[in-house]
């Protein structure tokens, strides 16, 4: 938590109206005015008193102040002195601030729970230094015996203040009850959604008629289309080519042999030459008839030799036609998958069903994404405690909504234990409602401490104790070294040469120096932790001017823990502060 501005009207030593502008790290207020102290306060803890030390009787008494919470928000508390609260928060799309709630009971809530504010009377008595804090000026005073005490009222504040403890603990319960009902329900949600991903993605994929390897095919099978084609189109070229030569190179059919004049001649004298010899009885006349003989035989192999061509040349044309046919066969064979798939696809090209390819490709990577956001969800430890733990603590919300619903309304912490200490008629509540005596405050101090880091005290000063021998050192001037809780819990000092003394023991100065040693580690130690605005309301002005400027330059390195808002008189010297303003 941060506090980013301060607004005031009509605030006793503040003037008619005025606003302060705050930042992160080390501011120093330069004011006189201890209304600044108490206009914070006010501000995050209303109180009884804060009519007396503000309203300076001119006309109603405003304050607000400018935070933001553990995420970053911004956000304003206003309040008017005698009315109600008022918690808005920045938006960022109109670029103002707007009314978020003016419940009292859920500003308490969100101060406490959005960031971080522990109860009033912790904040003040360990993030605020009080400007009469350092042992020489506190007052050790307790109520006078003849203080009247009402022992009804006491009695029915102190069970108001215990009902209210109760209260709260109940709301901080119903809060972790739903955080943890949220944080179930946003893993049971993812979970879900990881799993309808991955049973759409497998539906997805099986509607589709290709495994990835006849996708593969098809893809590469698409790839090449157009050179297939273009080699189908080259054979068919060349065989078309080839037939054109063939018909321009072979030669006409051979006329019937019968039809042959050579030949029909040709017998035709020869049978008439034998026919004659025969008749004569001259065989010396058949030799004649070889002559016509022997060009019908010569017509006979003329026919031979070119019917033997025309069928080579048929059987070569055949053969170019078959040929043919096999690459028209073989490129509709190989097209046909992929013809079949884009029938499928509904698509009209190749390039359209490597687009369709591509998108299941997607898909295949959309399933292995889909699939290790499961596998990463079934690793969280919480998942199987979802169906157990959801009805039990849906059970306890509602009754814990029914408690805090019947008790309606609890007034702040801080307002019923000031009630309390009036009724007491004590003047200083500092634990349990008594005065701490000397010897006891060191260890009530790092007692607080220990209840806000939720450590043991011993643990304590085991984690502070460099830092505390740094102080020590430095603000006393080396003639306090260290220092450690005794067997009695008592704060026992020691110098640099061996010599040790109880803390209540010291001189008064120099009690103030260790009392602000202890002071200031502790808080850088809290600070680290709870990151909260430490106020320091100007109680080192007793202080020379050298210590003083030590102890802004030890502000300064706290300050890098947490804010630290230092009202003080004087501005510290030039350099140290991150921010200084006046009021």
């Amino acid at each position: 938590m941060q506090l980013t501005e301060l607004l005031f009207q009509r605030v006793k030593d503040l003037g008619a109206q005025g606003q302060l502008a705050l930042r992160p790290g080390y501011v120093a207020v330069v004011s006189k005015a201890a209304s600044v102290r108490n206009a914070v306060v006010a501000a995050l803890f209303p109180g009884p008193d804060d009519l007396r030390r503000l309203v300076d009787g001119e006309g109603p008494t405003r304050i607000g102040i400018g935070l933001l919470s553990g995420d970053g928000t911004p956000y304003r508390l206003l309040r008017e002195l005698g009315g109600a609260r008022q918690l808005q928060r920045f938006d960022a799309a109109e670029k103002k601030f707007s009314t978020l709630s003016q419940d009292n009971l859920e500003i308490e809530s969100f101060l406490r729970v959005e960031c971080g504010l522990p109860p009033g009377d912790h904040y003040s008595g360990f993030f605020v230094m009080e400007s009469n804090e350092l042992p020489s000026m506190r007052s050790r005073a307790a109520a006078g015996p003849d203080v009247f005490v009402d022992g009804a009222k006491v009695q029915a504040l102190k069970q108001e203040l215990e009902q209210t403890k109760r209260y709260e603990g109940i709301q901080d319960r119903l809060f972790k009850v739903q955080q943890r009902l949220l944080e179930l329900t946003e893993l049971g949600d993812r979970f879900r959604s990881a799993q309808d991903e991955l049973n759409e993605i497998q539906a997805q994929l099986a509607r589709s008629p290709w495994t990835a390897e006849q996708m593969k095919d098809l893809a590469a099978r698409a790839a090449r289309a157009k050179e297939d084609l273009k080699r189908r189109d080259d054979a068919l070229s060349e065989i078309a080519h080839k037939r054109q030569r063939a018909i321009q190179t072979t030669p006409p059919p051979a006329d019937p042999l019968l039809g042959d004049p050579w030949f029909l001649c040709g017998m035709l004298a020869g049978i008439a030459i034998d026919g004659l010899a025969a008749y004569l009885r001259a065989p010396t006349i058949a030799f004649a008839a070889l002559v016509p003989f022997l060009v019908a035989l010569i017509a006979s192999l003329r026919f031979i030799q070119a019917d033997e061509a025309d069928k080579a040349a048929g059987a070569y044309m055949k053969e170019l036609k078959d040929r043919e046919q096999a690459v028209k066969r073989a490129y509709d064979e190989e097209q046909q998958p992929l013809k079949n798939a884009m029938r499928a696809a509904h698509v009209d090209s190749g390039s359209d069903l490597l687009q369709v390819f591509s998108e299941r490709e997607k898909v295949l990577r959309g399933l292995d994404d889909a699939r290790s956001q499961l596998d990463e969800a079934r690793k969280q430890p919480d998942l199987p405690r979802i169906p157990i733990e959801t009805p039990l603590l849906e059970e306890e919300k509602r009754k814990l909504e029914a408690e805090v619903a019947a008790q309606g309304f609890a007034r702040p912490l801080g307002e019923i234990e000031l009630d309390l200490k009036h009724a007491l008629g004590l003047g200083d509540l500092r634990k349990g409602g008594l005065l701490v005596p000397e010897p006891d405050v060191p260890r009530h101090l790092v007692d607080k401490a220990a209840e806000l880091l939720n450590l043991h005290a011993d643990e304590v000063w085991e984690e502070v104790a460099p830092r505390l021998s740094a102080y020590l050192v430095a603000l006393t001037d080396k003639r306090i070294a260290s220092g450690k809780p005794d067997e009695k819990g008592h704060w026992v000092l020691s110098s640099a040469d061996g010599r040790t003394g109880p803390y209540h023991g010291l001189p008064a100065p120099l009690k103030d120096l260790a009392y602000a040693a202890l002071r200031l580690s502790l808080i850088e130690r809290v600070a680290a932790y709870k990151r909260l605005p430490v106020m320091v309301d100007d109680p080192f002005s007793a202080f020379d001017p050298a210590k003083r400027a030590l102890v802004a330059k030890m502000l300064k390195g706290i300050a890098a823990q947490t804010q630290i808002i230092h009202r003080t008189a004087e501005a510290p010297p030039q350099g140290i502060a991150d921010l200084v303003v006046a009021a």
